[in-house]
């Protein structure tokens, strides 16, 4: 077995360079052969993919956060290898679905017994593919303003203060929805349950069900807004049915009315053709996991 380990050297602020150094030495320890591959800013598939063929590599790990997860699963897919995730980023929203391990020793220890889940994921018609989430809507501004504010504030206190800075002035708009119009805040179609730093948008995700789950927040008043958000974070907002919505498919369509679509996929900014098809890849990828979970 060779491993790779591909390492996003400014992810949790600057720190995972710093944190594989210490995993190199472990792993060196343990008598584990691997190479490692430090990352580019943006978009660094296609490269990686390349390194991984070549290097004959049977053992992939994306190491880092939710956005070097995303990178490296669009790497991996459709290899023949095992995927794993070391959790040294800030959000690390897919890997707190799976609780996997952010010690050193369990990590070594997770890569050491090898044991794994076959998961599904989502795939953007004629783009990319995502282990975690898609979304729409007032949540993607909130990311965008997230992004610049995680050089200040840590994991989910900068989706926060992004989020009720946006809230001030943002205007609910109009989704088409597999067909369906409707005004809201957000609609985001979630594979794992957890994003933004911590929250638990859709309780009744999984990853290894062969379905997405849509979560829809219906337009309301700020106030309303900010009293239903503590909820997230546990998951209770579903109690809310009047003003949140939950749906589960194998593929949704999302028409925004606009010639490019402004989405958040897996905690990155991207720029789509309108409208939106999405749909699930069942038991698409060899997902290396916590064997004491």
């Amino acid at each position: 077995m060779k491993y790779l380990f591909a390492v996003n050297p400014v992810s949790g602020k600057n720190k995972a360079k710093e944190k594989m150094a210490k995993l190199a030495e472990r792993l060196k320890e343990e008598g584990i052969d691997f190479i490692t591959y430090e990352t580019q800013p943006y978009q660094y598939a296609d490269d990686l993919r390349k390194v991984i063929i070549e290097s004959q590599a049977t053992h992939v790990f994306a190491v880092g956060g939710d956005g070097t997860a995303h990178e490296v699963l669009n790497a991996v897919i459709g290899l023949d290898v095992f995927f794993g995730i070391v959790p040294f980023g800030s959000g690390n929203d897919f890997a707190r679905a799976l609780t996997l391990p952010k010690k050193i020793d369990k990590i070594v220890e997770m890569i050491k017994h090898n044991d794994y889940i076959t998961i599904d994921v989502g795939k953007v018609e004629g783009g990319r593919y995502f282990l975690n989430y898609i979304s729409f809507g007032f949540d993607v501004v909130v990311l965008k303003k997230s992004i610049a504010l995680k050089k200040v504030f840590k994991g989910a206190f900068s989706y926060i203060a992004a989020l009720f800075t946006t809230l001030i002035k943002y205007k609910c708009r109009t989704i088409k929805i597999n067909g369906e119009d409707k005004l809201c805040y957000l609609a985001a179609i979630h594979n794992g349950k957890y994003y933004g730093g911590g929250m638990k948008l859709n309780p009744y995700a999984e990853v290894n069900d062969s379905l997405l789950n849509l979560c829809t927040v219906k337009k309301i008043s700020r106030l309303k807004f900010v009293a239903l958000f503590p909820s997230v974070f546990s998951g209770k907002h579903y109690r809310f049915k009047k003003i949140v919505s939950f749906q589960s498919k194998r593929q949704f369509t999302i028409d925004t009315y606009n010639d490019i679509v402004l989405t958040g996929i897996d905690g990155e900014i991207y720029e789509l053709p309108n409208p939106v098809t999405v749909s699930v890849v069942p038991e698409s990828v060899k997902l290396i996991r916590y064997k004491f979970n």
